[in-house]
């Protein structure tokens, strides 16, 4: 993964509440740490998420949990380039620790779609967007 386009980088403290009875960050925190970094990087890229007529949803989600992450710690959410269709992208992602930067604790993937709200349907990615994606 390391060879594609970096995107965004987001660091976000684990907090205390994360955690699980078993004493690491939960399983379903994970994805919240990483819509937090996607919605962060569509705000740099200028992707307006509320009120449009057109914008990205989630299609789909996978990640493999390699390792647990503790607290205290700040998770590094890094956020890759990956395939682009007409109206797809992947958005690929590594998390690691500001902590322990050499340990990969989890990886993985999110396609989205860009759609019409109102009529339910895909539409084609901006131009805009796709161009983010054109270096890899």
């Amino acid at each position: 993964m390391t060879d594609k386009t970096l995107l965004h980088t987001a660091r976000i403290p684990v907090r205390w509440g994360d955690m699980d009875s078993y004493g690491h960050v939960n399983n379903i925190i994970y994805m919240q740490y990483l819509e937090e970094a996607r919605v962060a990087w569509f705000k740099l890229a200028g992707v307006a998420m509320s009120n449009v007529p057109f914008g990205p949803v989630v299609l789909q989600t996978q990640h493999t949990y390699l390792k647990p992450v503790v607290h205290p710690a700040t998770v590094v959410v890094e956020l890759r380039a990956g395939a682009v269709g007409r109206s797809s992208l992947v958005i690929e992602h590594r998390l690691t620790t500001v902590e322990d930067p050499q340990t990969v604790y989890g990886e993985g993937y999110c396609k989205l779609v860009w759609i019409d709200h109102a009529k339910g349907n895909s539409v084609a990615l901006p131009e805009h967007v796709r161009a983010l994606f054109s270096v890899i």
